[in-house]
């Protein structure tokens, strides 16, 4: 198959220089990791309904055997998730639980599926995989010595913690926001790998990290990131930048239109 520009470019930007004697013998060199995505940027419009971008990459001291993991992860949010429960015959949300820095978006693509390449703490460390996802609730967590082992979290809540992260992610993954896709790198030749990120109309706005792992016996041997940028374009920018900026002043005209929009809605109906 026949590698694309940007793939040949990050080939040749890992190239070493080369030695100015022949005699010289061959230096094996480190892993190391070159990436980037076709865009850098991706901007929101109301007609937005989602971009998939690629993600292109090369390896220097790719051996057989070895692995590559993709993990992007978005802009992150404080989320409050409540336990929906039926009390005399009504349904009510109750038992609040606040996670801190919750990703927005947080998509994983690999070679292979995660467990066969690489070790349960490899994954766990850099937060590989759905269930490592890092959902934090520090109201509900505390610090402890358990069976002599110090810094232990354990939460209040109990096992209870495990069923609301785990809403967590199955909502993100049913608005396409969390996605985990094994085989979703392809390697190409020479080194040369690529990935398809797939951004959903959900896509919240912000600062995406694209982390790029290669593994070899369980454990990630070199690791390269770069960043994407998710942004309001045209009036849809204008108005968010309007409501964060000026509160007031946004708050006052979206009653003013409110208004105006019900002037003439009555305007119309005693014509009619």
């Amino acid at each position: 198959m026949r590698a694309s520009l940007p793939a040949l470019a990050l080939m040749a930007a890992l190239a070493a220089p080369a030695s100015g004697h022949d005699t010289d013998p061959p230096v094996q060199p480190e892993a190391q990791i070159a990436a980037a995505l076709t865009e850098d940027v991706v901007e929101i419009r109301s007609t937005f309904a989602g971009a998939e971008l690629v993600l292109y990459g090369a390896a220097v001291g790719l051996e057989p055997g070895d692995d590559i993991a993709v993990v992007v992860r978005g802009p992150v949010r404080d989320l409050r998730v409540m336990r929906r429960q039926r009390v005399l015959g009504v349904w009510v949300n109750s038992d609040p639980v606040f996670f801190e820095g919750v990703e927005g978006y947080y998509a994983v693509a690999s070679t292979r599926p995660l467990a066969e390449f690489a070790t349960f703490s490899a994954l766990r460390r850099n937060r590989i995989g759905m269930e490592h996802v890092r959902l934090s609730a520090p109201d509900t967590e505390r610090i402890e010595t358990r069976f002599g082992v110090p810094g232990v979290v354990v939460s209040d809540i109990g096992a209870a913690i495990v069923d609301y992260r785990a809403a967590v992610v199955r909502n993100k993954a049913r608005s396409g926001l969390y996605v985990e896709a094994s085989g979703g790198v392809e390697v190409l030749e020479a080194g040369l790998f690529r990935a398809r990120v797939v951004l959903p109309p959900a896509t919240p706005t912000g600062v995406y990290d694209a982390d790029v792992y290669l593994f070899r016996d369980g454990v990630p041997i070199a690791v390269r990131r770069t960043s994407l940028e998710v942004v309001k374009a045209g009036a849809e920018r204008a108005i968010y930048d309007l409501a964060h900026e000026r509160p007031l002043a946004y708050g006052l005209l979206a009653v003013l239109l409110a208004v105006l929009s019900g002037w003439l809605a009555s305007v119309v109906m005693r014509r009619n």
